[in-house]
Formats: structure tokens, C-alpha cells, sequence
């Protein structure tokens, strides 16, 4: 039986905990409004808190030693800010050798307003991160990465749309033909939170582009699909295919701390747990502190 492990991260989101701290009472009480658990941060710039955290995540995976890791979007809070992407990279470049990193498309990532990918916003993801959907093998299990921000909003970009959906279904024939024991989806956000049918939202995809990739995956027997966005850990199915939700390593927007998941892959089971980092605390808030 052949077994590896690989690690999920997502939602380093460079420049948010800055963003955060800037916002009003008003605005934050807005966002507890809408089910996010904003925690008062003093005011600050840049984007420290995110480096150690990412720092604690990639020494983890060194210490791990996985297969691989991914990085499930939302790298940064502003694509093109080149100061959070060159230190998302400078990071990303102590792992130890061997262990590739796979990045995915987030909505911060790849869109013009969070939201609505462009192809200008594709283009300055491509420039920094490489191709947005693709797929790789590992052992005999397969795997294929999505840019998600385009299967939400593909208003400006259908082509783009229609050209991952097509990729979508040729590589689902083609890990199917090679007898795949695992085939697992990366996304950033969950094509669901709850169930298949449940209405749309900011936080999945759209039923009309959500059902045709769901009766692919059931078609192709997909096992999993990971996914991030929520900034909190998530778990539901869709059959026998798990849709699991992981909370960030930036910001925590839930009961969840920062943090990574650890995923072990076997022919016929995957087992997966979230692992909380250290974390972060502003200076004057850390106990070693005067």
C-alpha cells in the first residue's frame, strides 16, 4: 500500500491583519454582523504578523518533510502590491529542498476587486504565481488545481471559464484511465459549505457553474476537494467526496487559530488534521514584553 502526506495551507493574505486594524468600530461590528469573528488589533503597516506566521508554516513542513505542500489562495491581500508577493516567494524558498510548493488561485490572487477576475488581474497572477489551473501526480494518485475566482465570477473572462471547465473534464478522463487510487481537486473557494444544493453566496460557487463540476467529480469518482477562503476550518461531503474547508495561516476569521492541515493519502482512505501554529501577538501585547 502506498502512503504520503502532504500539507494544505491557505490564506496567508499578506497586508490583512494592517487592513484589518485600520477599520472602524463600526466596520468591524459590520463584519461580526456578517458571521466573521474580527478580533481589535492595533494599528499597524505592512505585513509582519503574516511573515511569522508563514515563517512557523514553512518550518513545520520542514520539519514534516511531506511529499508536497499547497497553498490554497489567497496569498496576498493586494495582487499587485510586489512587496507582499516578493516576500510570499522569499518564504516559500526555505523549504527544504524536494518539497515543492503548489499554488492556487485565490480571490485576493487573481481578481480586480476581490471578487471579478479580468485579464489583466490573470495575467499579473500568471506573472507571479504561474499557471491557475493545472495538475500534477504524485505515486499513483492524482491531483488538479483550479482558479476558482474565475468558476465564481466569470463574467469577464468566459472564455476562461470554458477553457478550465474543458481542462477540468480531460484531466478527470485521463486520471480515471490511468487507474488514479486518489483523485483530489484543489480550490480556494469550497464549492460548498453545507450541501450540494445549498443557495449561492460570497463563500462558494455558484450553483450554475457549481452542479455541471459536481456531476463531473461524481462521474470520475473524485475523493476530495480542499479548499480556503473562509479563513476557518469546514467539513461536509457530497456523497463519498469530502469537502474540507481550511482555517488560515494569516488571519483567523473564526473560532479556528492559524494554523495547517496535515494530510495523509493511502489507495482506499485519506485522513487529514488541522494543526494550530503559535501564532501571532503584537508586540506590546506578548508577554515578554516590558
Amino acid at each position: 500500500m502506498s502512503t504520503f502526506k502532504f500539507l494544505q495551507l491557505a490564506d496567508t493574505q499578506f497586508g490583512l491583519f494592517a487592513h484589518i486594524s485600520k477599520k472602524s468600530p463600526e466596520e468591524r461590528a459590520d463584519m461580526v454582523s456578517r458571521g466573521l469573528k474580527v478580533r481589535p488589533i492595533p494599528p499597524m503597516e505592512g505585513f509582519r504578523p503574516e511573515a511569522e506566521l508563514f515563517e512557523q508554516a514553512v518550518h513545520a513542513a520542514n520539519r514534516v518533510n511531506p511529499a508536497f505542500v499547497v497553498m490554497c489562495g489567497d496569498m496576498v491581500n493586494d495582487i499587485n502590491n510586489p512587496d507582499q508577493v516578493d516576500e510570499v516567494l522569499r518564504i516559500a524558498a526555505k523549504l527544504n529542498d524536494g518539497i515543492a510548493i503548489y499554488w492556487v488561485a485565490g480571490n485576493h490572487d487573481a481578481a480586480t476587486d476581490t471578487l471579478h477576475p479580468e485579464p489583466k488581474s490573470l495575467a499579473t497572477y500568471r506573472a507571479a504565481f504561474g499557471d491557475d489551473y493545472y495538475s500534477f501526480q504524485h505515486q499513483d494518485s492524482s491531483f488538479i488545481v483550479l482558479n476558482s475566482p474565475v468558476m465564481q465570477h466569470p463574467e469577464q473572462v468566459l472564455d476562461e471559464w470554458e477553457s478550465e471547465y474543458r481542462f477540468l473534464r480531460q484531466e478527470l478522463i485521463a486520471a480515471k484511465a490511468r487507474n488514479s487510487s486518489q483523485i483530489i481537486l484543489f480550490t480556494h473557494h469550497p464549492l460548498f459549505g453545507q450541501s450540494a444544493r445549498e443557495p449561492d453566496s460570497y463563500w462558494n460557487i455558484p450553483l450554475e457553474r457549481r452542479m455541471p463540476v459536481l456531476e463531473l467529480l461524481r462521474t470520475y469518482g473524485v475523493s476530495a476537494v480542499f479548499a480556503g477562503h473562509w479563513h476557518r476550518n469546514n467539513y461536509a461531503f457530497d456523497g463519498n467526496m469530502q469537502m474540507v474547508t481550511t482555517g488560515s495561516v494569516g488571519f483567523p476569521l473564526g473560532d479556528d487559530p492559524s494554523g495547517y492541515r496535515a494530510v495523509t493519502v493511502f489507495d482506499d482512505l485519506i485522513e487529514h488534521e488541522y494543526r494550530a501554529l503559535p501564532g501571532y501577538e503584537p508586540i506590546e501585547h506578548r508577554s515578554d514584553s516590558p
